[in-house]
Order: C-alpha cells, then sequence, then structure tokens
C-alpha cells in the first residue's frame, strides 16, 4: 500500500471517532433516577430482611394489601398481601392520592393498621401515586357479639360464620397481635372479602385488675361500676374491658370506693389494704316499699323497715315477700354511708315509662331496685358471676345492644314483682 492511502485511512478513522465523541445534545443517554439509598443500621437491616424488593409492580391495581403500619412523618406505608406473611414498604408524598372506597379524598390516618388497600404504579421517583380503601372489601366495626373457632379457623360475628388461615393480620392499635390475644370480652373490628376475613382490629380491648392483700375482704365483694360483680378469693385476678371503673369493695363492716383506670393489655394492681379505712363502718339504709303489708329479709332475718336499717358494709341477701306477688330477691352490697333503696313502683319518667309499656303491655304491676351512687343491688344472675365476675352479656359498645340491655333489664325489674294475682 502506498503511503497516501494510508494516510487517508487514518484520517477516516480519526473522523468516525471524533463524530462517536461528538456533542452532548446529539445523542444523550439517559437512566431512570432512583431514591438515593439511605445507610441501614444493623437493627434496622433485620427488620426490613423480610420486606419483598420494591422492583415488580406489574398489576398492582388489582392486588389488595393489608395496611400493617404508616408513618406520616416519614411518608412510609408498609403492607401485607393476604396470602403472604411478608410484607412490602413504600413510600408516597404529599401528591399521592389518599381515598376512600368511594372515590372521596381522605386524611392518610385512616389509613389504619388492617384497612384493606389497593395502590397504583409508582412514579419516576419509586413513589405511590394513589392509595386507595379497597372497594371490593367489606368492612365491620363496633363488633361485640363474636366467637373465634382456632382449631376449625372460624371467627363467628353473631350468628355468620367466616373462615380465617394462618396469613390472618390481627391489630391492637399500632400494634400486630396474635388471635390468641383476643379476648371475646374486647370489641373488634373485621374486614374481609366474601366470608374470609383478611384482618381484626381491636378497638375496645381489656386488661387484668389483680387484688393483693385481700385477706381481710375474702367472701366478700367486689364491684366495678355497675354491672361488673365478683365475690373475691385470695389474690384473685378480673379480666375486664378498658375503661375507667369505681371500683368498691366491702366485707364485715370495712371498705370503700375509689376509681381505676384498666389500660389495654396491663395488669392493674389493686392493694386492698387502700379500702380498708377506719371500721368497722356502717351505712344507713333507708327502704321505700311501694307494696302495701309486704315483709323485708335481710339476710333471712325479718326487718321493720318503718325506720332506716343500719347496716354494716358488706353483702347481704335481700328478700321481699307480699301476698299475690311474686317472691323478690336481690344481692345487696353495701359500701357507703346512707343508701336508698326503692322496691316496688318508683317515681318513673315519662321515657322510662314509654319504655316499660312497650316492653310488656300485659304487665299489671311494676318493681324496681335503686340505690344512691354509694350503694349497688346486683341481681343473683350477675351476683354469683364466680372469679370472672362477668358475662358475655355485661360489656358491650354498640348502641343497639345498649339500648336492649336496657330493655331487658326494665324487663327484669318490672316482672320480678309484678302482681299477677294468679291470674
Amino acid at each position: 500500500m502506498s503511503k497516501h492511502f494510508l494516510q487517508m485511512i487514518a484520517t477516516i478513522l480519526c473522523a468516525l471517532l471524533l463524530g462517536g465523541c461528538g456533542a452532548a445534545d446529539q445523542g444523550t443517554i439517559s437512566m431512570d433516577q432512583y431514591p438515593v439509598a439511605v445507610p441501614r443500621t444493623e437493627e434496622e437491616s433485620e427488620e426490613e430482611a423480610d420486606e419483598e424488593p420494591l422492583t415488580d409492580v406489574t398489576g398492582m391495581r388489582e392486588e389488595l394489601y393489608v395496611v400493617v403500619s404508616i408513618d406520616t412523618e416519614e411518608r412510609l406505608i408498609r403492607l401485607a398481601l393476604p396470602d403472604s406473611l411478608r410484607t412490602v414498604q413504600y413510600g408516597y408524598t404529599r401528591g399521592t392520592q389518599i381515598l376512600d372506597d368511594h372515590g372521596q379524598f381522605m386524611s392518610a390516618a385512616r389509613l389504619a393498621p388492617g384497612r384493606v388497600v389497593t395502590i397504583s404504579e409508582l412514579d419516576d421517583q419509586a413513589q405511590l401515586t394513589m392509595i386507595q380503601l379497597a372497594g371490593d372489601a367489606w368492612y365491620q366495626e363496633n363488633i361485640t357479639r363474636f366467637s373465634i373457632d382456632d382449631s376449625l379457623g372460624m371467627l363467628v360475628i353473631g350468628d355468620t360464620k367466616y373462615r380465617y388461615d394462618k396469613f390472618l393480620r390481627v391489630f391492637s392499635g399500632d400494634q400486630e397481635i396474635s388471635l390468641e390475644q383476643v379476648s371475646e370480652n374486647d370489641v373488634i373490628s373485621v374486614q374481609g372479602v366474601d366470608k374470609q376475613i383478611l384482618s381484626v382490629q381491636v378497638t375496645t380491648g381489656h386488661g387484668t385488675i389483680a387484688l393483693e392483700h385481700t385477706e381481710l375482704f375474702e367472701g366478700g365483694w367486689i364491684s366495678l361500676g355497675t354491672k361488673i360483680y365478683a365475690k373475691i378469693t385470695p389474690d384473685m385476678t378480673l379480666e375486664v374491658p378498658e375503661g375507667v371503673y369505681e371500683l368498691s369493695v366491702a366485707n364485715d363492716g370495712y371498705g370503700d370506693t375509689k376509681t381505676v383506670a384498666v389500660e389495654r393489655s396491663q395488669v392493674t394492681t389493686v392493694d386492698l389494704d387502700e379500702y380498708r379505712g377506719e371500721g368497722p363502718k356502717t351505712c344507713l339504709v333507708t327502704f321505700e316499699i311501694h307494696v302495701a303489708d309486704a315483709l323485708l329479709y335481710i339476710d333471712g332475718e325479718p326487718v321493720d323497715y318503718e325506720e332506716p336499717v343500719e347496716l354494716r358494709y358488706g353483702v347481704y341477701r335481700l328478700t321481699v315477700i307480699a301476698d299475690g306477688f311474686e317472691t323478690w330477691e336481690r344481692q345487696l352490697v353495701i359500701h357507703s354511708q346512707d343508701a336508698t333503696i326503692q322496691i316496688g313502683e318508683p317515681q318513673l319518667s315519662e321515657e322510662t315509662e314509654e319504655a316499660v309499656e312497650s316492653v310488656s303491655e300485659e304487665t299489671t304491676g311494676s318493681s324496681s331496685a335503686s340505690a344512691s351512687d354509694t350503694a349497688a343491688a346486683a341481681d343473683s344472675e350477675a351476683a354469683s358471676g364466680g372469679e370472672s365476675g362477668t358475662s358475655s352479656e355485661d360489656v358491650t359498645n354498640s348502641s343497639t345492644e345498649s339500648y336492649n340491655d336496657y330493655l331487658d333489664t326494665i324487663t327484669d325489674l318490672v316482672q320480678s314483682l309484678v302482681g299477677l294475682e294468679n291470674e
């Protein structure tokens, strides 16, 4: 080859190379941008070891997820698939649309653990553009009547049976718990699809009251509010719904009433030495019996109730007998300086009278048992509740069940001393 030919080839190659390295605006090569990785501590890495990588977003619009947690400060939401024990975590922004099941905007605070959602594809910053409460999932709240059969994987709400599997998510507040920690005295919310339950949320939980220094009061009675009664046994414990109670104890001339707060999943210790006070104490009880010639018995002994009766703090069996009336019996807990007990026909308000008439139009007589806020009369069924002191019907947060309980109570009072006169 000639020297000139080689020089020409070299010139052409150089031109080609220069063309390939030309101005940037002639052929830009771009890459997708991803959030800069933030270094994780060893503890955080272990916590997220079970989380799936955010790589495959195909079909997310149709998939259902259960909210496990949401961090509104860091704008992170952690989700679980209904058929997996693993979780995924996504970020969201101020621009992310958060919608209810009707497509209306709502706050992120409503995305509580246990809610079932669908999500959209990610934006170019790998953030969610939309989170919506699942329209295909039903939601029931304020459930008080339910039972759990773990051997069958069945949860019965009212009279309806639902199934659940090992992937069921259960929450108490912001904490994930096991189904075994749910008490049938709790109030729950449930979300599911068809007959399959996907999540359970405890909205009103239970705690435990543990009594110590019970010696003086053993054999006496403890009451919490107006519905929970139990006979005191050595170092007893009571499982009760969370809340604030007026706790009263009484036995053999000693007793007192104090306010206690029961927190969810916590043990509240009550020292009964603090309820001892100076004793023995007595209560002046006024009986107002609105039945002619009725006989009053306390612990089987006849009592003249024309004047107030002095009784030591404690628990008594109250019996009223009158011709033509059914015998009326109640458990009476005395733990105050004075009290008034009405039996027969009390002064009812118009609303109460209407309720009584609607419950039993055929009733020909009426009765009641009431006391001041420092004394309590409980029927024999509630008072004989044993160490648990409660039944499945003792506590409810449902307005319907509360109203039914109220009517049942009115019915019991009306029919306990009815003047059937041997019809």
